[in-house]
C-alpha cells in the first residue's frame, strides 16, 4: 500500500473539492412529490432508520443489506453520506408530508463514468408500499431533468406481480424476473 505523506494542499484540494460536490448536490434537497418530502438520511433520526430495517420492507437487491444494530445503522448512514459527498449516489429518507411519517430511503446511483445507465434502489415500509411508484417516478424526472442517463434500473430482491405492475405502469419493462429498466430518451 503506497504511503501518503499529507501536505497542506493536499488537505486544502480534499475538503475543497468535497465541499463544492457537495455544494452542486445542496440544491437536491429536499425534493417534493404529492405526498412524501425526500431529504438527505441525516435528516432522519437515527432511531427511525434503524426501525425501518427491522420492520417489513420491500426492497431493491442492492439495498437489501441492512445493519441490525443501531451502531451499524449509524456506520451505514455515514457510509451512504460519504457516497453522496463522493458524488456516488443521491440518497434521500422518504417522509410522509401529511403526517411526517419515515417511509424509506430511496437512492440513485450509477454517477461513475462511463456508465450510462443508472440504478434506483430502495427500502420502503411495507405499509407504505403506495408511495413506491410516485416515489419512482419523481426519481426518473429527477435523473431526467439533472442528470446524462439513457436508461435507468431497478433489481426488486423479492419481486410480486403487484410492484412489477406498478413499475411497469410508469415505463420500466422486465428484463429478468427481478430486474426491470427504462429508457429516457
Amino acid at each position: 500500500m503506497p504511503h501518503l505523506n499529507p501536505n497542506q494542499q493536499m488537505f486544502e484540494s480534499f475538503f475543497t473539492k468535497g465541499i463544492e460536490f457537495m455544494k452542486s448536490f445542496e440544491k437536491f434537497h429536499p425534493v417534493l412529490t404529492s405526498h412524501l418530502t425526500l431529504d438527505w438520511l441525516t435528516q432522519t433520526p437515527v432511531k427511525l432508520v434503524d426501525d425501518l430495517y427491522s420492520k417489513k420492507t420491500i426492497t431493491t437487491i442492492k439495498a437489501e443489506k441492512m445493519p441490525n444494530e443501531i451502531l451499524d445503522t449509524v456506520k451505514n448512514i455515514n457510509h451512504i453520506m460519504q457516497r453522496v459527498m463522493n458524488g456516488q449516489e443521491l440518497t434521500w429518507g422518504m417522509t410522509d408530508s401529511n403526517s411526517n411519517q419515515f417511509v424509506g430511503i430511496i437512492s440513485l446511483v450509477g454517477f461513475e463514468p462511463p456508465v450510462d445507465t443508472g440504478s434506483i434502489e430502495f427500502i420502503v415500509d411495507q405499509a407504505h408500499e403506495r408511495y413506491i411508484p410516485e416515489v419512482v417516478e419523481r426519481t426518473i424526472q429527477f435523473s431526467k431533468d439533472h442528470f446524462t442517463f439513457q436508461q435507468l434500473s431497478v433489481t426488486v430482491s423479492q419481486p410480486t406481480s403487484q410492484l412489477t405492475e406498478q413499475l411497469q405502469s410508469i415505463g420500466f419493462k422486465k428484463t429478468t424476473e427481478s430486474a426491470l429498466i427504462i429508457q429516457l430518451n
